[in-house]
């Protein structure tokens, strides 16, 4: 195969994988923007009873992030994948019957559980799908999957709610679902590397120890693995990542009330529109310089871009600058995501390439998961711009970090090394 054929990105498999990617984020966003809404007018549930009904979601969606990368190693990627895209359409359908509040708390729970494992899946999937040489852009263009659906789906989920009704929602995002596992399943999927002979017999002899220890009467408690579950490789720049969430959270969790208090509620109404088209305009650009100059050359701007966007949305007062800071956001943490898990990937080993995806998106949930519950409690100290410049100095010390882990001599530049002279 000529090195041409083997640098080509844009096969229909890729362009499937992203396909499916979107199809899951705009099922996703499209829901979660209005079923706390649904909860209170359906049922007539309080506030905090409606919110749980959306946030349970991504507890769902974090417990399979956790035993998604060790499952596909055992089941295989594409059964995984259309498993997880089965579950997706089964429960965005159940949301039709109306079954009362117990029940959507559950039907929320296993659909997260749903969503978890085919992102986690389709994420392994079409990073192993990308060609190393061009992996800063591959997985730059499957990110703008996530923008776009970010923007499409919460547009859907409003539009049609308000003008339409939930049930038109519902089925709507049912038959989102349905495309995203009817793209699944044509999808030809490149599987981990199979294990060799000395691992068989290796794996073999581990055994039989077993049953000899067993029939000895030795009956040992196996050990937990904390490397069944994460790799560790991805844990420093996820970590960097999940910080920068962290600080992104407050957008989602308080953006709104703090632009009614600001008299900015109609520009607010356009933010992450805006915030949306810088994310997906810079992502081209942004992948092709990570692959040409590296990782710092995109990096640290998109964090200056967002300290800087954060620290201008603290003092704005006029329409014009909010949407100045939501570029500026938007630039800042759909460079970094991208980047991050660009780098997760190329310094993970092959065979563990479905853990180092489940586990950078389990550290990028627990950022956005912990944020507002422990920025909630803060805000009424700072107030909303106190809490946002708080967020600026927060994503100082996540550059830090950023540097840090990145430094000339560190153990990521080392295996990065490896990973090119391999």
């Amino acid at each position: 195969m000529s090195t041409a054929a083997q640098a080509r990105l844009w096969t229909k498999d890729f362009t499937l994988g992203t396909a499916v990617n979107f199809l899951l984020m705009v099922n996703y966003y499209g829901l979660m923007v209005v079923v706390a809404d649904y909860a209170m007018k359906t049922y007539d549930a309080p506030a905090a009873t409606a919110g749980l009904a959306a946030s349970i979601f991504i507890i769902g969606a974090l417990a399979a992030r956790l035993v998604s990368g060790r499952i596909m190693d055992k089941v295989g990627r594409k059964r995984l994948l259309v498993a997880g895209a089965i579950g997706e359409v089964v429960f965005s359908v159940l949301y039709l019957a109306g079954l009362g509040l117990a029940p959507l708390f559950a039907i929320r729970l296993l659909h997260g559980f749903a969503y978890g494992v085919c992102s986690t899946t389709i994420g392994t999937i079409v990073t192993a799908l990308v060609p190393d040489s061009r992996k800063g852009e591959g997985v730059g263009y499957y990110m703008l999957s996530v923008t776009l659906g970010a923007a499409i789906g919460p547009f859907l989920g409003m539009f049609l709610s308000q003008n339409a009704g939930f049930f038109p929602l519902f089925a709507t995002t049912a038959v989102v679902a349905g495309l995203s596992l009817l793209a699944a399943a044509q999808l030809k999927v490149p599987e981990a590397a199979q294990e060799s002979d000395e691992d068989i017999e290796e794996a073999a002899e581990e055994i039989a120890r077993d049953e000899r220890d067993e029939r000895a009467g030795d009956f040992r408690v196996p050990r937990f693995d904390l490397g069944n579950y994460l790799e560790s490789s991805v844990l420093p720049i996820g970590a960097v990542c999940a910080l920068l969430f962290f600080c992104y959270s407050s957008l989602l969790a308080f953006l709104t009330p703090f632009a009614a208090e600001s008299g900015l509620a109609q520009p607010a109404s356009f933010f992450f529109v805006v915030y949306a088209v810088a994310t997906f305009v810079t992502r081209p650009f942004t992948g092709k310089l990570f692959d040409r100059k590296g990782d710092r050359v995109v990096m640290v701007p998109a964090f200056v871009a967002f300290i800087v966007g954060m620290g201008l949305l603290a003092t704005v007062y006029r329409p014009a600058a909010m949407l100045i800071a939501a570029a500026l956001l938007g630039f800042g943490v759909g460079t970094v995501q991208a980047s991050g898990l660009a780098l997760a990937v190329r310094i993970a080993p092959d065979e563990r390439l479905g853990l180092a995806n489940s586990t950078f998106y389990i550290l990028l949930d627990v950022g956005v998961g912990l944020g507002p519950l422990l920025l909630g409690l803060v805000q009424p100290v700072l107030g909303f711009r106190g809490l946002f410049e708080a967020m600026s100095l927060v994503a100082i010390v996540a550059l830090a970090a950023y540097l840090f882990v990145s430094r000339k001599r560190g153990t990521m530049r080392r295996r990065l090394k490896e990973a090119d002279e391999s």
